[in-house]
């Protein structure tokens, strides 16, 4: 179930700890890593929502897809159900309404992940 939306404003989405390991605490890896997401993951939502707009199941699924490594990265692992269903969906091209749903969920989520990002990578600067 999904948390509201002012229970995500006192929990953070992001367990970045993955990513300090995965990088041995170099933070100019961290850093570049952090930008990336912050570039990309706008552009990523953009495009699924253009995508629902004209009801296009494979570039759903295939931006869903794409969004799963990049999310699990900044371990905000509460998006993998969200966005294994909204792949899922896009695969067997059905429930447009359902992809919708789910789409304000992800938009809501990576909201809050790109503020705590922003926060976050004022430590790896």
């Amino acid at each position: 179930m999904l948390k509201s939306e002012l229970e995500m404003k006192t929990e953070n989405v992001c367990n970045l700890q993955y990513l300090i390991d995965m990088m041995g605490n170099k933070k100019p890896l961290i850093n570049g890593i952090m930008n990336s997401f912050l570039e990309q993951i706008p552009e990523e939502l953009k495009s699924i929502e253009d995508a629902i707009a004209k009801i296009d199941y494979p570039i759903i699924k295939s931006f869903a897809h794409t969004m799963k490594s990049s999310v699990s990265i900044m371990g905000i692992s509460i998006l993998t159900p969200i966005l294994q269903e909204m792949e899922a969906l896009g695969k067997e091209a059905i429930d447009i309404r359902k992809i919708k749903e789910l789409n304000l969920q992800l938009n809501l989520i990576c909201h809050q992940a790109i503020k705590e990002i922003e926060a976050e990578k004022l430590n790896y600067a």
